[in-house]
């Protein structure tokens, strides 16, 4: 599983078990989606945030996010190049 470090923080490829779940609120609920993501794939200390997520500052969350969103598979490498 791909992994990444960053501010201080780990972020953890997620899981078949963590990801399918949240994949059926990917449309219908967006940003609920994002945040249920980010519980799951941002570690401090080992353990997963969680609800810590919450207490992040959003340019901390946002720099956060894009590494969870590419150690999730959901960045292309050459997105932007079209």
């Amino acid at each position: 599983m791909k992994s990444k470090e960053l501010l201080g923080y780990t972020v953890v490829e997620p899981t078949v078990g963590v990801m399918f779940p949240l994949m059926k609120i990917m449309d219908t609920d967006p940003q609920k989606f994002q945040l249920e993501l980010a519980k799951a794939a941002i570690f401090k200390d080992g353990k997963a945030l969680g609800n810590g997520v919450n207490d992040l500052g959003i340019s901390e969350y946002m720099k956060l996010m894009n590494a969870v969103m590419e150690v999730s598979g959901f960045t292309d490498a050459t997105a932007g190049n079209a």
